[in-house]
């Protein structure tokens, strides 16, 4: 009985402390996480200070969120790519123009669609620019990911549209 006890009292003892620290450290984590944003966010929309959380994104469902700075505005899409959604931040200037992007989270296919979170070449067809994005207009598809190379496309037209007040429906987001 002795031999059981003491290994399980051990166990037990472990899986305690354990899940004291994960408790006492999920704070730090979140921390972390939230000066990590800050500081991205600052990157996409260069000149910008401090960053105010809009409350109202006028029911846009592909907008999760949208912070307001100085300088213009970060936006935080959630599209629907391929293979599931893809979440970025685009950073949009007060001339409505975007100054960085960036793909926060995707699932898309392995050297195709997936390609999108570092193809500086793709990704760098956005910026510095106010007009509509259309893949096989204005933006070179990524090759094999017509449809991850759309939904991009569209995360962006719509973070303009929401920077610039411009109508959601005028059909830059289709």
């Amino acid at each position: 009985m002795k031999k059981i006890l003491i290994p399980a009292l051990s166990i037990a003892l472990a899986v305690v402390l354990l899940l004291g620290l994960s408790l006492g450290l999920k704070g730090v984590a979140e921390k972390n996480a939230e000066t990590e944003k800050l500081e991205l966010m600052k990157t996409l929309l260069p000149g910008s200070g401090e960053f105010t959380l809009q409350t109202d994104t006028d029911g846009i469902e592909q907008i999760r969120a949208a912070y307001k700075s100085d300088a213009g505005f970060v936006v935080e899409t959630v599209t629907d790519g391929y293979a599931g959604q893809i979440v970025m931040l685009i950073g949009v200037n007060n001339e409505g123009k975007v100054t960085g992007l960036v793909v926060r989270d995707m699932n898309e296919t392995i050297s195709l669609g997936r390609e999108a979170l570092n193809d500086h070449h793709f990704l760098s067809q956005f910026l510095n620019s106010s007009d509509e994005f259309k893949v096989g207009e204005n933006v070179d598809a990524l090759s094999g990911a017509t449809v991850t190379s759309r939904a991009i496309a569209n995360a962006v037209n719509t973070a303009v549209a929401y920077a610039t007040d411009t109508d959601i429906d005028s059909g830059a987001t289709s």
